[in-house]
């Protein structure tokens, strides 16, 4: 048995992060979503009391406790041997750094909190809202700014050049979402780099064992 656990949403794209992480690392884990709070509903009591603001996912290794994503996935890359998930030269770690920063404070926000969510939470009336269509298509096009940005970066194959990092890691879950939004097939097909590393990613074991196998109700609305 594993003295790593990751806590977490089955579905939640940080979640996924994570176990990914876990998996190119080749470290042996657990995956647990026992008395874990589900989509949009507060955390609960078995949550917060390992991390006190109830949120997912939690790193538990022996009697040591983790939380926040990005630390979660640097914390397992710096402490076990295996496949090295990011840079080694100071400047290209600074720059992955920079893409771990924006992929967890804007692709993470505008993509899944403020794009996939209300979608996939939106009944009929509320899609055909007017105001709601407005508030979407204004997100859309902060997306795809920021796909833009993202597509030169993703010129070398990967987000830090030829191999697959932990930055990657955080990204192309997100995309997975975007992807089965209406529209969002065809905001990648618009960023031909960011498409390629995306069905590249979609092919990585990795990716294959973490698929959230997207909820019926997300499949209708694509």
């Amino acid at each position: 048995m594993s003295s790593l656990t990751i806590i977490g949403m089955p579905r939640s794209n940080l979640t996924r992060s994570v176990r990914i992480v876990c998996l190119e690392k080749e470290v042996p884990f657990e995956f647990s979503s026992k008395n874990v709070q589900t989509p949009g509903q507060p955390p609960t009591r078995a949550v917060v009391q390992i991390n006190p603001f109830g949120k997912v996912p939690i790193l538990v290794d022996g009697t040591f406790v983790l939380f926040e994503t990005a630390a979660i996935c640097r914390y397992i890359d710096d402490k076990f041997s295996g496949p090295l998930l990011r840079p080694v030269r100071a400047d290209k770690l600074a720059r992955m750094n920079q893409w771990i920063s924006l992929a967890m404070t804007r692709l993470d926000q505008n993509i899944i909190r403020n794009f996939v969510i209300p979608m996939v939470f939106a009944d009929s009336q509320k899609r055909h809202d007017p105001a709601f269509v407005t508030q979407m298509n204004q997100i859309a096009d902060v997306i795809r700014h920021d796909l833009t940005v993202l597509d030169a970066a993703y010129g070398d194959g990967w987000i830090c050049g030829q191999r697959f990092t932990i930055p990657d890691m955080l990204i192309m879950p997100m995309l997975h979402y975007l992807h089965a939004m209406p529209g969002g097939p065809e905001m990648l097909a618009d960023v031909p780099n960011v498409n390629d590393a995306f069905q590249r990613f979609k092919a990585r074991s990795s990716a294959i064992q973490t698929d959230p196998i997207l909820p019926e109700k997300l499949q209708k609305s694509a």
